[in-house]
């Protein structure tokens, strides 16, 4: 009887945990569309993003999830959409630079090293708002605490890499789970594991030292 009710309570648990997925992904892709695509995609996953670090400091979002991601979503607007127009500043550079690198100076030494600043500032991106998440900073400080993480947190960083990495090979075999919940199946392992990165620095002071 034990065996059963606890079945009932993970079966419960479980339900309600994938319908709320299917929320944050249907809010997220409306929210997106709202802000004109461009502009709506980065505070939208933020959005998501706010809510799993909230779920895992065992916080409340309000007894309705919509107006919640609404005002989330608003007040995350401006500020996430400068943060990622320096972001996307920083990677387009390095990537057209990678471009005419391999494309007319053709040294694979210059090569390399431009390859490895792309990557970790791609990198840095994915720490980038969760730091904004967690810290009320200036721009340029948010990008210097996530390059912090994102060198001190290797195994964090990996695990992001594998949890993406699971996200899309399910998706693959369950291609319902794109248009229901692919979205925060992606950012669940990266709001985990850099909440687990941010925890961690501050335990070891690492962070604004």
């Amino acid at each position: 009887m034990e065996e059963n009710k606890q079945l009932y309570r993970f079966s419960y648990r479980l339900g309600d945990w994938l319908l709320s997925l299917i929320k944050l992904q249907f809010f997220c892709l409306f929210f997106i569309i709202r802000g004109g695509v461009l502009f709506g995609i980065f505070p939208a996953i933020t959005t998501v993003m706010h809510y799993f670090l909230l779920t895992f400091q065992k916080k409340e979002t309000g007894p309705a999830l919509y107006p919640w991601f609404k005002n989330t979503y608003k007040s995350h607007f401006l500020k996430t959409n400068q943060l990622a127009l320096i972001l996307c500043g920083m990677v387009g550079f390095l990537w057209v630079d990678l471009r005419i690198s391999s494309t007319f100076v053709q040294n694979s030494l210059i090569h390399f090293v431009l390859t490895v600043f792309l990557i970790m500032a791609l990198l840095t991106g994915v720490y980038l708002f969760p730091v904004y998440l967690r810290y009320s900073l200036s721009h340029l400080h948010y990008f210097k605490v996530a390059f912090l993480l994102m060198m001190i947190s290797l195994s964090q960083t990996m695990a992001i890499i594998l949890g993406i990495f699971v996200a899309s090979v399910i998706a693959t075999f369950f291609p319902i789970l794109v248009v229901t919940a692919f979205i925060p199946m992606v950012i669940f392992p990266i709001s985990w594991f850099t909440f687990q990165a941010i925890q961690r620095g501050e335990d070891k002071k690492a962070l604004f030292e």
